[in-house]
């Protein structure tokens, strides 16, 4: 335990490149977690209401899949550095366009809608080139504790942010959220602006555009632990989002002690989880990373099934706690073993189809959770998308490349974070 936190101090003392990159990366976040909330009461004030929410944010995520391959070749083939500011100006641009249009009356839902369209589909070039991004500046063996200190770092500033968006809101108006947001994005590409990635992970010229996207369709498909484990994710993610973030709050009114109360202690817990997963993820060093990527799906099944049996208060909020730590050591994992894993020309289009199907259920299962729980019962569903939690997660354990995966101190790759 004290040598990986060593090295993760040590990561951040010595590579300049990797706390640019913190640095950028935390900026941005500081302005994403108070952006949802100054949107959603944006378009309320326009008379947009709930249907407008939906309207705007379901748009937004079929964009961002949409986009996200095309973004997947072009950090591929482009440097990312250059990828990342880009998205990080179009995005900050975007978000102070929104605000001054609110704070000067002539916003409409229209307006809005369409500039967080916009922020959304430039917004999915970033992960593709940030991902990729680290593995160039990053040395493999140090991979997991950077992710983890950037998620240390994100988890800190998710908590705080939404509060001091709702006081905003209140106090003052949500166009000063808006605004916010933009100008975050903007610092955070003058920041990467100044992130140098080292010669040797400079990538040559590559060919047509249609090539290098079946390309990296073939490398993704062409990997069956990749596969498996994003088709894992893709189900626990859909499940996620159909039974926590759509029947949660329909849950707690009609079975949780404490109603709204009690639906708050369960997320400060998650919280509170996600916050202790980063740490443990700098001490925990795992060598079968393929039964540690299947075991952290179960605890998402115990907090839905908590939810199905209608379990007390306390015995969700603890579900919810171990949901949140082991999501964060999965995402992590996952991510790191990626990085480590997948050769830097294909990384990022690699890591753009991962993010497509690991999402691409999510809409639907979100869709369809509210009538079907109309139709067979709000727990029956729970129980329901706790069974398919289970049920993924043993069969990708069934999997002999994903039963297989072991952590590997291969040193191939990008070696120091200092320029050549």
């Amino acid at each position: 335990m004290r040598e990986r936190l060593g090295a993760a101090v040590e990561l951040l003392r010595r590579n300049r490149n990797f706390r640019r990159y913190a640095v950028g990366r935390t900026a941005s976040v500081l302005g994403t977690t108070t952006a949802p909330a100054g949107l959603a009461f944006a378009l309320i004030d326009r008379d947009g209401g709930g249907t407008a929410i939906g309207v705007v944010a379901t748009v937004s995520m079929l964009v961002f899949l949409t986009v996200t391959p095309g973004a997947g070749v072009l950090a591929d083939r482009l440097p990312r550095v250059w990828i990342i500011v880009t998205c990080q100006l179009v995005c900050g641009l975007s978000q102070c366009v929104s605000a001054a249009l609110f704070l000067s009356g002539s916003a409409t839902v229209w307006s809005l809608g369409g500039l967080a369209v916009l922020t959304a589909a430039a917004a999915a070039f970033f992960a593709p080139a940030a991902k990729g991004l680290i593995a160039g500046i990053v040395e493999p063996g140090a991979l997991v504790p950077a992710n983890a200190l950037l998620q240390i770092a994100g988890n800190l500033v998710a908590i705080v942010g939404p509060t001091v968006a709702g006081l905003v809101i209140a106090s003052v108006s949500p166009g000063w959220v808006l605004g916010w947001d933009g100008v975050t994005y903007l610092l955070s590409g003058a920041v990467f602006l100044m992130v140098r990635v080292p010669a040797a992970a400079v990538r040559p010229e590559r060919r047509g555009f249609a090539g290098e996207l079946i390309e990296g369709l073939s490398a993704f498909a062409g990997r069956r632990w990749l596969w498996t484990l994003t088709g894992l994710q893709a189900l626990t993610s859909a499940c996620w989002g159909a039974g926590f973030t759509v029947l949660g709050p329909l849950y707690a009114a009609r079975h949780l002690e404490g109603g709204a109360v009690g639906w708050g202690v369960v997320g400060s817990a998650l919280g509170v989880g996600l916050a202790i997963g980063s740490v443990t993820a700098l001490t925990l060093a795992p060598v079968r990373v393929g039964l540690l990527l299947c075991a952290t799906a179960l605890p998402e099944a115990l907090l839905l099934a908590s939810m199905a049996a209608a379990a007390p208060t306390w015995w969700i909020a603890a579900a919810g706690a171990l949901t949140g730590v082991a999501g964060t050591l999965q995402l992590i994992s996952y991510t790191s073993l990626q990085q480590r894993e997948i050769p830097q020309e294909q990384l990022s289009r690699v890591l753009a189809t991962s993010s497509v199907v690991g999402s691409v259920l999510v809409p639907l299962f979100s869709a369809f959770a509210g009538p079907l729980a109309d139709a067979v019962g709000l727990r029956a569903v729970l129980a329901g998308c706790a069974t398919v939690v289970v049920a993924g997660a043993a069969a990708a354990f069934g999997v002999r490349d994903v039963r297989r995966l072991r952590t590997t101190t291969s040193t191939a790759g990008p070696a120091s974070g200092r320029c050549q």
